[in-house]
């Protein structure tokens, strides 16, 4: 209940802290979005991949940061999930807790609720998707969840912008102490004595209930002994005889006894609140799940999303690329043009790194509207409510090769749809409770078409596929997951055949119409994470690869003979312009050199596009002009014109050998020259193989190294473009590398995540040896049997496609033998309450 209060302290600026909480498919995110708006940062929490994301905003005397939780059905210490969110309630010390709850499934999400109550922290609870209950007839009576919860509860549409203000003025009194909280207990009945005994073993003070904490320690949670074991050494031992002596006296696991109780409470509750229209009639959202989840066109109407998701963002993506690269060329000139100018054929480091730099930048910000798209599409079918249902799907077909329909997310995470990234698809195997599909989803997910790698396979398609993008794209991304259940199938059968099992059960949400702003958002801030990386880590790698390839340099023979070189091609130009009026103005080499600078300068800039060119650079140095852009009449400018575009294609070559001296000289390159002899059955030249090492620190730098690498002077081509031109490979060529990406295995930050979900370093070792063998194998295979027959790379690529799809059928049909599970949260009820009787 709200008190009458004095208002001396409501005019004193406050800074406040205020974590969101919720459970998944909650509509916590269009809450977020109503009261933050545009002000929010995204980062990660410490230690771990999961996004953390803080709003802020201000509110009468408060200014608010508000931290959007990981969305958790409850807080055990499952999944990363669970523990992040907990975590920061443990450690943060917010000073309001935002409950979100989908008012539709109110009986569901109070089990979270229950815990965050026994927290001790002010607690709010937002009710929403009213509008939602109300179209199907439910009446809630939020007045009464309040008295008997303790704390305010608020009637919201997040969608709809419903109850903002309401939210506020909840915030507003709770963090101004004019709302009185009184403490919410559930009794726990025979568990109490454990309990009280607990609470009473704890010493020292904490900011969370003592209470709460001998409740976690009933649930044997590893963070509340860590929280608590510098000033309670023996506090684990005694929480721990206490589950065993409950266990002995009742028979029952104390954290299915605290769950049956929490879910009776929820069920009074909701019996006493809600109200349902017996009446009620199908609903619209109903009739789509009769087809979209039917039993024979639900695959038809996945196969057609994903197909349309690849044809808005691949093909319509890559064609918006082509209006979006003379922007980054423009960005490139501009560096250029602050940069040291080069002399002829030597160019200074400081010169050579920055255009390696931007063109390593450029190369994966070149795809930005590519991603932009698919991200958009995907948050589209996050907040409609699809993703859960497409789980639901393939859970049928999962089963059948030893995963689980709990495999979805990871798999999603991973890059399923395009897009994703191996770190955090391996962390979300965390909450799969079916140790073999755990352990399979792992080995499986590093498989996935990675964020990392869709530029690399972009790069190629462009270059070798143009008219095939979109078919090409389908075939890369469909052939990961027949080749994950392949690979899932026979570890089943092999190496995980002892493994433990467990059934899929989930609940689906409801649907939800999707806000403009928040898929908007939700686009941006994936984009944005994606960028950061590019100016971080990529730009990192891309240094330390530029020192890799330029050390130990060119010999002092080799230079010489590129300073004769150099020299002849300066005489026959000079020879060549002597009895020209201009001559006195180019008979030296540093005026020559700044002709070809100012020369190399319009081409670039010509390229990137841009107003009033001509006129700028005739303003600039009008004789230079008027040699590039000679008048009709002027003979003497045509023929220097005609000899400096020689002097210029001279200077590139004498460029482009100078280049490919120094990488093949480099460390690296002779590492990628020394597996050259393995590599050429596959296609592979050396540089090829430098640019498969150097994505082993970061999957983005396979672009970055090749963009780099085929550059052949300072002029703004797209990586495709240079590589189709001077690469020298064929369309089949392109499918070995293609295949070899797809199977290639994880990152190393990938590898490291791996070792922490196996604990152990033999595992992470089968999850880099297994997908290189066949990798490097199945690309030799394609490389030799279509050179030998003659195939194009768009046949081969169906061919293995068509090969792998009938291998995925037949291993289907094999049976396997599922051993049950008998740990985790499964229990009796009956049983519960015949013994507690």
């Amino acid at each position: 209940m709200i008190e009458n209060s004095t208002t001396e302290n409501l005019n004193i600026k406050k800074s406040v802290k205020i974590a969101l909480a919720g459970q998944p498919n909650c509509g916590k995110s269009t809450i977020f979005t109503m009261l933050s708006g545009i002000r929010q940062h995204i980062a990660n929490y410490p230690g771990v991949t999961v996004d953390k994301k803080s709003g802020f905003f201000s509110y009468k005397n408060l200014d608010i940061e508000m931290v959007d939780l990981p969305g958790t059905y409850s807080f055990s210490s499952y999944s990363l999930e669970e523990r992040v969110a907990k975590d920061f309630i443990l450690t943060q010390n917010p000073d309001v807790i935002l409950n979100v709850i989908d008012a539709s499934n109110l009986k569901r999400n109070l089990y979270l609720t229950f815990q965050l109550l026994e927290i001790g922290k002010p607690v709010i609870i937002i009710l929403n998707m009213c509008d939602v209950i109300q179209k199907r007839g439910i009446e809630i009576n939020s007045k009464e969840i309040s008295n008997m919860l303790k704390c305010p509860v608020l009637m919201v549409s997040g969608a709809k912008n419903i109850g903002k203000n309401e939210i506020l003025e909840a915030i507003h009194d709770v963090c101004n102490k004019t709302y009185s909280y009184e403490d919410f207990k559930i009794n726990y009945e025979e568990l109490e004595p454990y309990i009280l005994k607990l609470e009473k073993a704890i010493k020292g003070e904490y900011d969370i209930k003592n209470r709460w904490l001998a409740i976690k320690a009933l649930e044997d949670d590893s963070l509340v002994y860590d929280l608590l074991k510098d000033k309670n050494p023996n506090f684990e031992t005694l929480a721990r005889e206490s589950i065993e002596n409950f266990k002995n006296i009742s028979s029952l696991n104390t954290e299915n006894f605290l769950a049956t109780f929490r879910y009776d409470s929820a069920q009074i509750i909701s019996s006493k609140c809600v109200k349902e229209n017996k009446k009620y009639k199908e609903t619209f959202a109903d009739k789509i799940d009769r087809v979209v989840l039917n039993r024979w066109l639900s695959f038809p109407i996945l196969f057609l999303i994903i197909v349309g998701i690849y044809q808005l963002s691949i093909v319509f993506g890559y064609y918006l690329t082509n209006k979006t690269w003379p922007i980054l060329a423009a960005f490139k000139n501009l560096v250029v043009d602050i940069l040291p100018e080069p002399d002829i054929t030597y160019v200074p480091m400081i010169t050579d790194l920055g255009i390696w730099l931007v063109n390593s930048v450029n190369a994966l910000l070149n795809y930005l509207p590519i991603f932009f798209i698919l991200f958009f599409l995907i948050a589209i079918l996050e907040d409609v409510g699809y993703m859960p249902r497409m789980a639901f799907i393939l859970d049928r077909i999962f089963r059948k090769y030893g995963l689980h329909g709990q495999s979805t997310l990871p798999l999603v995470l991973g890059g399923a749809l395009v897009g994703g990234c191996a770190v955090p698809g391996v962390m979300a195997t965390k909450g799969i409770a079916d140790e073999r599909a755990r352990m399979a989803t792992i080995f499986t997910v590093p498989l996935m078409n990675c964020l990392a790698k869709t530029p690399f396979y972009t790069l190629l398609l462009g270059a070798f596929f143009p008219k095939d993008m979109g078919l090409m794209m389908f075939y890369i991304s469909t052939i990961t997951i027949f080749t994950a259940l392949i690979i899932s199938k026979i570890l089943t059968l092999t190496l995980l055949k002892t493994r433990e099992t467990a059934p899929f059960v989930m609940e689906l949400p409801s649907y939800h119409m999707p806000t403009f702003k928040g898929v908007i958002l939700k686009a941006f801030e994936r984009v944005w994470i994606y960028i950061k990386k590019v100016c971080t880590i990529v730009l990192a790698v891309a240094i330390v690869l530029f020192a890799l390839l330029q050390f130990p340099g060119i010999d002092s023979n080799k230079a010489k003979e590129f300073e004769v070189s150099e020299n002849k091609i300066l005489v026959n130009f000079d020879k060549k312009i002597k009895k020209t009026k201009y001559y006195e103005n180019f008979n030296s080499r540093d005026k020559v050199s700044s002709l070809l600078n100012f020369y190399d300068s319009y081409k670039d800039k010509k390229m990137a596009g841009g107003s009033n060119i001509d006129k700028k650079f005739e303003k600039e140095n009008k004789l230079f002009y008027s040699i590039i852009k000679p008048e009709k009449n002027d003979k003497d400018a045509k023929l220097i014109n005609k000899e400096l575009r020689n002097l210029s294609k001279g200077r590139d070559k004498i460029l482009r050998e100078q280049k490919n001296i120094r990488i093949e000289n480099s460390l690296l390159g002779m590492i990628g020259r020394a597996l050259e002899p393995i590599s050429k059955f596959a296609g592979f030249d050396w540089k090829i193989n430098v640019a498969f090492l150097s994505s082993f620190a970061a999957r983005e730098s396979a672009v970055a190294t090749l963009g780099s690498i085929y550059e052949t002077g300072k002029e703004s081509q797209r990586a495709e473009d240079m590589m189709a031109k001077n690469s020298g490979y064929t369309p089949l060529h392109a499918v070995a590398i293609i295949i070899f990406m797809l199977l290639t295995p994880p990152c190393i930050a990938t590898m490291v995540v791996v070792k922490l979900q196996m604990n152990s370093y033999k595992w992470m070792l089968l999850a880099l040896f297994i997908p290189f063998g066949l990798a490097l194998i199945m690309s030799m295979i394609l490389f030799s049997a279509g050179s030998a027959l003659n195939l194009s790379g768009l046949e081969v690529m169906s061919w293995y496609y068509g090969i792998v799809v009938v291998l995925t059928l037949i291993l289907g049909l094999i049976p396997e033998k599922r051993i049950n599970w008998q740990g985790g949260l499964k229990f009796n009820k009956n049983q519960f309450y015949k013994e507690k009787e």
